[in-house]
């Protein structure tokens, strides 16, 4: 009764308020914490008249310098650009934003702000940096009914392990990855790319070359716009032929192999771009002559090759190097 009571005076604040302003910090007490914190951002654009659509935002784990508000902050021109209703939870004192009160308090939020908004329920989004692009996928692929895409930043996963009881819901889902390609991306990009699309996910993604973990890369509001449209106007049930030639009758030739090999199909593929990644997310050096591909390596190991299409990551292939 007192978060029911809790909620009806947030409600009446934000009726009276909201509409002159374009930002809001509120809180309201949750189980058994007091003055559980959010932040909400309003585009100029809402028209409380016409259903808008939502964007989940979850911040990352430092306390230092992340909360709902420096989160909200860090992504309101991204969120005026789009028109997108800006919705960010505080992660608490420990700024965990997927401990269970927290997510418990992230679906109180996410029902109240769609009694205080005219909220399309059909075009909720979520989105998150580090730990809170972890959270994307833990959070957001146990309610995939509730949200019309995820966009996962620099996710701070061990691989696959953590989500693997729950990613064979993200089928048939619009999924966007952005990562850094020197933020161990082997482990936190490439094994989640190829698992959405193992299991029959809709995926595009974005491997940043020469970054690390961090949120202040190069043209951010353009990369997050890129991967927004996607999610919003991709329909996860049709395939381009484009697409389906990037992704079927691959072979590295050899494989394993001493530094030489051959892409077959590379004919097909149109690739604007590739590049070739180390473990640890570093860019290696080699050459090319048609499908034919020599690299510059003294170490033996994993590698990858990347291929790229209009500045969006289409091909990953792992290449075992033996010398």
């Amino acid at each position: 009764m007192k978060n029911k009571i809790s909620f009806i005076l947030c409600f009446v604040f934000i009726s009276m308020s909201t509409f002159a302003q374009q930002t809001i910090d509120g809180s309201f007490d949750f189980q058994f914490a007091s003055n559980k914190k959010y932040s909400i951002y309003i585009p100029s654009g809402y028209d409380e008249n016409v259903p808008h659509q939502l964007m989940l935002g979850l911040h990352p784990l430092n306390v230092v310098r992340w909360n709902s508000q420096s989160w909200r902050d860090t992504l309101i021109n991204f969120a005026e650009i789009n028109d997108l209703l800006l919705v960010c939870p505080d992660g608490g004192p420990d700024g965990r934003i997927d401990d269970a009160i927290d997510t418990s308090f992230t679906s109180a939020l996410l029902d109240s702000v769609s009694l205080w908004y005219n909220i399309d329920e059909d075009e909720k989004y979520i989105m998150g940096f580090s730990w809170g692009g972890k959270t994307t996928y833990s959070y957001g692929l146990r309610r995939t009914k509730e949200f019309a895409g995820f966009m996962p930043i620099s996710a701070a996963v061990n691989g696959l392990s953590e989500v693997a009881n729950i990613i064979g819901n993200a089928k048939d889902e619009n999924f966007y990855l952005v990562h850094g390609s020197q933020d161990a991306a082997a482990v936190r990009f490439t094994e989640l790319l190829n698992g959405l699309n193992d299991n029959e996910a809709c995926v595009d993604s974005r491997l940043l070359s020469g970054i690390g973990h961090t949120i202040d890369f190069p043209n951010r509001d353009d990369v997050l716009t890129k991967a927004f449209n996607f999610l919003k106007n991709n329909n996860c049930n049709s395939t381009s032929t484009d697409d389906l030639l990037t992704n079927a009758n691959i072979k590295i030739i050899p494989n394993p192999n001493a530094g030489e090999f051959m892409i077959e199909g590379f004919d097909k593929l149109k690739f604007n771009q590739i590049s070739m990644y180390n473990l640890q997310g570093k860019q290696v050096a080699f050459k090319m002559n048609g499908n034919k591909i020599s690299l510059d390596i003294e170490t033996p190991g994993l590698y990858f090759l990347v291929g790229f299409k209009n500045d969006s990551t289409k091909l990953i292939q792992k290449i075992l190097i033996n010398k």
